[in-house]
């Protein structure tokens, strides 16, 4: 891209115009008169600047030690109207004089390299290509702001042309030096009236790329010598620098280039800097930054006298707090490697858009630069610096690994799953998600109420008069499918004149075993006979199972009740019993599909029957239901080898139990039954203390904290505090019949995922401020909660929550603050 040196050179009221580009290439000079108007509008404005930001604030935060202006001040002046309408006739003036018949064909030409940028450049370039218009002055102009020169038109949609001021050196231009990360020098002088804090953690901006040395002034009054000296040791440091800051009180001096306020009362001029300064520059300093008041007279004299390559300075006096966010703005586009003039370039242009915070502000920042020396930037950085940047603290480390290793804990994942699980309740009923569908599971409960009314005084084994009378019952009520939640491997001995009875009598299991038989006959209703499947349990290397003469040889068929609380019991290839409620649920489907009528074949059994016929179509047993329901090879693996759930479907509990069951007690059952259709499968369970295997209480458990949500909601369950097994097999029969398979995404897997996509956003994104971090970390958060909440329900995923927000906070956050702006200047912008 061209770039254009443009000298004006001031003889008593006359100014010389001269426009110089490419090999030789100029316009003819150009001699116009300076206006009066221009001068005085520069005077009013910087009046009207001066004490708008003395009066606007409580003290005089000002960068600069500044006289009266000479005029006098009301307080209810609107300083902010005053200040606006002098900017914009400063401009219209600076405009109006520069558009001068005599200059068109200078400003013509470089509207013309603009317009063809715009034009040839892809629309993604265009903000990131300029024009370079140099501008050489002579002192006395050298105050205007040259940079508001709307070189511009309709044509051309972005602001290509960049303004600069070009300063020619005495001295030779130093190369740059080839370090590895660029060094950062960062003076903070005098503070007094000021709050320098936030610009000392602005620096952190480049802390991720670059190394950066600070020297504050020490309010001992006698080390101010000391001061001094550690000073203009720090400039000329052997090893050289890059970037020299300085933020705090400045001024202009007549002969000295300028003077920085290092401590209360005490100055250092350039003249003092200046065999420090040119040791620098011999090291390879390129920039040097002064967020301080009144600095072209310095910035004029490090490129001139010194030979620094370029220098960013205020021209006039700048308010604390507007210098704070100008060098936010600044350091966040250098951080993304812009060059120096682009990143000066964003910020006054943020400032312009903060015009109502910090009036005319924008106008004040000025590069002064060699023509010659290349714009200083950030290089790209090294494999190192990137892994540096990403790589975690040692604190973080620690937190994380505590994190990662809590998630692997099997307790800790299931008490996770267990609030997880309510929080999905919470929001089903909250946005009634409920499924409307009647349950599909009948729960007969023989409950201490049944077992008062019968006087069953010991349950322990339940009585098997009892049990036929619950299968005579239903069967005369038409049931297709009964479950029956008991294990029934011993023989029930009946007791004779109250005693136990030498003899063994078996007259009980024998009642049972005709009603089962009588059931799946049909004889006890007019429609096809009834299905069985019985309860059996693996222990000490065998499979206990139902009696032979209680169990019907061509209606029924064994299945392990073996589940966990949160677990679905899934199909497994070395398991040789197929999941009591799989079976319950597949023979339901099987059975309402075709017309089976029972019993099939009196010598032969149900399961391999119907194994049979399912043959035919290459089907088996295992493939009844959706492949879901058969242990992936993924989950067996983590299972066998870490002890992990991984991709285990899980419970639904979030669906409450009226959807899932309807229960009715057993005596109930006898007095009153209630009608039963053929899409109803039918389970028979315990609901008492005394309920279990192998020892008594076993097969109640503590409330999931969901079912504890839903039981709630009714005063007839309020007072429930534990949970039966019978009534998580229903859950389970649910799942395998709806086909309701809730997946969950592991943990630390999902805690991987966030961090590597967290050191992708540490690397890419450089946010402008603590603020921005906050809304976008807030945002970003919310819409993962929500999404996972909502996909859990539509989509059978459970995606974790908790553990990825910590990784996000514990890891990405504090790097994204770290780069990111100061956050005491934000809170103090918003405030203000």
């Amino acid at each position: 891209m061209p770039t254009y040196y443009l000298e004006v050179e001031k003889i008593e009221s006359q100014c010389r115009f001269l426009l110089k580009w490419g090999k030789n290439q100029r316009l003819p000079v150009v001699v116009i008169a300076y206006p009066e108007k221009l001068a005085n509008s520069y005077s009013e404005w910087q009046n009207a600047y001066l004490n708008y930001y003395r009066h606007v604030t409580m003290e005089n935060s000002l960068r600069g030690r500044v006289q009266g202006s000479g005029s006098f001040s009301l307080s209810n002046v609107d300083w902010y109207e005053k200040l606006r309408e002098a900017e914009e006739k400063l401009i219209r003036e600076l405009n109006f004089w520069l558009r001068s018949p005599e200059l068109y064909e200078l400003w013509e030409e470089v509207k013309r390299s603009s317009r063809l940028v715009s034009t040839q450049s892809k629309a993604s370039d265009l903000e990131s290509i300029h024009i370079d218009l140099l501008i050489t002055c002579s002192e006395d102009l050298l105050c205007l702001p040259w940079e508001a020169w709307k070189l511009q038109d309709e044509f051309v949609p972005l602001d290509t042309v960049r303004i600069a001021r070009a300063i020619y050196s005495s001295t030779e231009i130093s190369p740059p030096q080839s370090r590895r990360r660029p060094r950062v020098l960062a003076i903070f002088g005098d503070e007094t009236g000021l709050d320098l804090q936030n610009d000392r953690e602005a620096m952190q901006i480049l802390s991720a790329l670059a190394e950066i040395q600070t020297i504050c002034w020490d309010a001992a009054p006698s080390d101010r010598l000391n001061q001094k000296q550690k000073i203009c040791n720090a400039i000329a440091d052997p090893q050289g620098w890059d970037i020299l800051f300085f933020a705090g009180h400045s001024d202009q001096t007549n002969l000295t280039g300028g003077k920085l306020l290092v401590a209360p009362n005490s100055s250092l001029t350039m003249s003092d800097l200046d065999p420090y300064l040119l040791q620098a520059k011999e090291r390879g300093l390129q920039i040097a930054i002064f967020n301080s008041c009144n600095g072209t007279a310095i910035a004029t004299w490090l490129v001139s006298k010194v030979g620094i390559p370029q220098a960013i300075a205020m021209r006039e006096p700048i308010h604390n707090q507007a210098a704070q966010s100008f060098l936010v703005q600044f350091l966040q586009n250098l951080a993304q490697h812009k060059d120096a003039h682009t990143s000066m370039f964003a910020a006054c242009r943020y400032l312009q858009e903060e015009r109502l915070t910090f009036p005319s502000v924008y106008l004040i920042p000025s590069l002064f630069r060699h023509p010659d020396a290349p714009l200083f930037k950030i290089p790209p950085k090294s494999l190192s610096a990137f892994i540096k940047r990403v790589l975690p603290t040692p604190l973080q480390a620690i937190a994380l690994s505590t994190l990662l290793a809590m998630s692997l804990i099997p307790s800790f994942q299931e008490w996770m799953l267990d609030r997880r699980v309510w929080l999905q309740a919470i929001y089903r009923q909250q946005t009634q998600r409920i499924p409307q569908e009647s349950p599909p599971v009948l729960l007969v409960q023989i409950d201490e109420a049944s077992l008062q009314k019968a006087a069953i005084a010991d349950p322990h084994p339940m009585d098997r008069n009892y049990l036929a009378q619950l299968v005579d019952r239903l069967a005369s009520q038409n049931a297709q499918i009964i479950g029956m939640d008991y294990l029934l491997d011993r023989s029930h001995r009946n007791r004779k004149d109250g005693k136990d009875g030498g003899q063994s009598d078996h007259t009980s299991d024998r009642i049972l075993g005709q009603a089962i038989q009588n059931a799946v006959n049909g004889q006890t209703n007019s429609k096809n006979g009834t299905w069985f499947v019985l309860a059996s349990v693996y222990s000490e290397g065998n499979w206990l199972e139902t009696l032979p003469e209680i169990a019907s040889k061509n209606g029924s068929i064994d299945g392990h009740i073996h589940m966990s609380v949160q677990y679905l019991p899934l199909v497994q290839a070395d398991v040789p019993k197929l999941p009591f409620s799989y079976l319950l649920a597949g023979l339901q489907r099987l059975r309402s599909s075709q017309n089976w009528r029972s019993p099939l074949n009196q010598n032969d059994s149900l399961f391999t029957q119907i194994s049979d016929t399912l043959r035919l179509q290459n089907k088996t047993f295992r493939s009844l239901l959706d492949p879901k329901a058969q242990i992936r090879p993924i989950t067996d693996f983590a299972q066998d080898k870490f002890g992990q759930a991984w991709f285990h479907p899980i419970v639904d509990f979030s669906i409450p139990p009226d959807r899932i069951y309807q229960t009715i007690p057993a005596w109930q059952l006898l007095q009153e039954p209630p009608k039963i259709s053929d899409s109803q499968i039918i389970l028979i369970s315990a609901n008492y203390s005394e309920a279990g295997v192998f020892k008594q209480g076993e097969d109640s458990f503590a409330q999931p904290s969901a079912i504890r949500y839903w039981l709630q909601q009714s005063p007839s369950t309020k007072q429930r505090e534990s949970y039966t097994g019978g009534e998580v097999q229903t859950y389970a029969i649910h799942h395998f019949l709806r086909d309701r398979y809730v997946v969950p995404i592991p943990d630390v897997w999902m805690m991987i995922l966030f961090l590597a996509s967290g050191t992708i956003l540490v690397s890419f994104w450089q946010p402008r401020s603590h603020r921005q971090v906050y809304l976008v970390m807030t945002i970003t958060l919310s819409l993962y909660t929500l999404a996972s909440i909502e996909i859990y329900i539509s989509g059978g995923l459970l995606l974790p929550i908790v553990s990825p927000a910590i990784v996000a906070i514990v890891y990405c956050l504090p790097k994204l603050l770290r780069s990111s702006g100061n956050a005491g200047e934000i809170a103090r912008f918003l405030h203000s």
